[in-house]
């Protein structure tokens, strides 16, 4: 199965992405397959998700609106250029299955920003702001 991201199977965090409003808004989902190397060790006895790989999630799916929104003038790749601000609100876990949704807000160039919610089950997990770079030479906050 050919990844959404640019990543490797084993860095995806988006298995399906889909446009929810006109280029600004879209939402992206991943099963979080028990089998995944974190969960052994994070925690063991207790896995769950770091938070940390919330914000990639979060990213990935940013990075998908992003490259729908740029078209063929979309690099090929971007970089998380900076977290502005993100909450978790509740762990996640082993089997659950996290759905992004991201609105973009904001152009500043070669940068984006977009805001994210992350939620299981209909269950808000994560919210924040991102910054996104469009090319990870050249970006310098």
């Amino acid at each position: 199965m050919k990844s959404l991201t640019p990543h490797g199977e084993g860095f995806s965090f988006l298995d399906t992405f889909e446009i929810t409003s006109a280029s600004r808004r879209g939402r992206g989902t991943k099963w979080l397959d028990p089998k995944l190397s974190f969960f052994a060790d994070h925690f063991p006895g207790k896995p769950m998700m770091p938070a940390v790989l919330l914000i990639e999630c979060a990213a990935q799916t940013a990075g998908a609106l992003w490259a729908s929104k740029l078209g063929s003038t979309a690099p090929a790749h971007f970089v998380l250029a900076q977290v502005l601000q993100f909450k978790i609100l509740r762990s996640v876990f082993p089997g659950e299955k996290i759905e992004t949704a991201v609105t973009f807000e904001n152009s500043l160039g070669k940068l984006a920003q977009f805001e994210v919610v992350l939620s299981v089950n209909n269950i808000e997990v994560a919210r924040g702001r991102i910054v996104l770079g469009a090319d990870a030479d050249q970006v310098v906050i």
